[in-house]
């Protein structure tokens, strides 16, 4: 698609941004009394119309649920051609492949874990794929990965085998619509390989485990860089020379201290939400409605962490110190 296609659709866009919640409104949240005065927190947002059928701010799911589906139908309607959004939207096919698998080999029903709107394949189509283990209608790669689980299934391997196959699809797609989209997708990738590898080293698995395990490489290929059998310092070495220096250094060191990956799941949050501001800069092109996409996902997520922070009655310190940068 023409970059000029876009015009019409940034317009929007930068009139949307305005309306994200700024740190401002997040740290209102973030030191309310409880869970119910967070929630009206959002009342003065745009949120506001997803909040009349939430009767007890513990059960706040649906509203970012709600907000999530008006997004994206909020996108693909300001779009000429669905391509660009249908990328971003094939992360809830595979969730809901993952889904059914499940239910259907352990014999259980998860419905409400469905996502039934937001994906590009219909969610009966896959309901019937699943049940009549035919998977021969479903893209090539999902395909594949459905049947190497209807041949060995194991929970972990569904998870594994489809998130290869998404990760697969995604690297290959992205490459059609931007280097910005493209290099988004390359530094997800990176950050999510090194946190599996610190994990697979915490628990003393193989190398063979962890090739399994590690999503298709971005710019970094760590079996090559690095052993399980080298000290975790070795790793802040070979990566001190990349730009995800500053994550890994502070990540690690964080995680020889306290042995959880709380904070490098933040700074590596925070270096994807602060490459992503770089779209602010296009005055045309898809990287701005990606930005967008991209903001408001990194927002419903700090909602979550401040609404379960509330929930569980935490102190306010704690609850900042797991919030993201915001876009705006």
């Amino acid at each position: 698609m023409s970059n000029s296609k876009y015009t019409y659709a940034v317009g929007r866009i930068r009139a949307m941004e305005t309306r994200l919640l700024d740190a401002g409104k997040i740290d209102r949240m973030a030191t309310a009394h409880d869970a119910e005065e967070a929630l009206k927190v959002l009342g003065e947002t745009e949120y506001a119309a997803h909040l009349a059928d939430v009767e007890n701010a513990n059960y706040f799911e649906p509203i970012l649920a709600a907000e999530r589906r008006r997004v994206y139908l909020e996108l693909r309607k300001m779009l000429p051609e669905p391509d660009l959004i249908n990328l971003f939207a094939q992360q809830f096919d595979y969730h809901n492949l993952k889904v059914l698998l499940k239910a259907h080999h352990l014999g259980e029903k998860r419905d409400e874990l469905l996502e039934p709107e937001l994906g590009n394949i219909p969610l009966d189509h896959l309901v019937v794929a699943v049940t009549a283990e035919d998977f021969s209608s479903l893209p090539t790669r999902m395909r594949e990965a459905a049947e190497k689980i209807k041949a060995q299934f194991h929970p972990q391997l569904v998870d594994l085998w489809l998130d290869h196959a998404l990760y697969e699809e995604l690297a290959s797609e992205a490459q059609r619509h931007s280097p910005f989209i493209s290099n988004y997708f390359t530094s997800l990738r990176d950050l999510t390989n090194i946190k599996t590898f610190i994990r697979v080293k915490r628990l003393n698995r193989t190398p063979e485990f962890l090739a399994s395990a590690l999503l298709p490489a971005g710019e970094l290929d760590l079996l090559e860089l690095l052993s399980l059998e080298e000290p975790l310092e070795e790793l802040v070495a070979h990566l001190s020379k990349t730009r995800y220096a500053s994550v890994v250094s502070e990540g690690v060191l964080n995680y020889q201290q306290t042995e959880t990956l709380t904070r490098y799941e933040k700074l590596a949050d925070d270096f994807i939400i602060n490459y992503v501001k770089q779209a602010k800069h296009y005055i045309m092109g898809p990287e701005p409605v990606v930005a967008y996409l991209l903001a408001k996902e990194n927002e419903l997520k700090m909602i979550r962490m401040i609404m379960v922070g509330k929930i569980n009655q935490l102190p306010v310190e704690a609850i900042r110190e797991r919030l993201r940068d915001v876009y705006v």
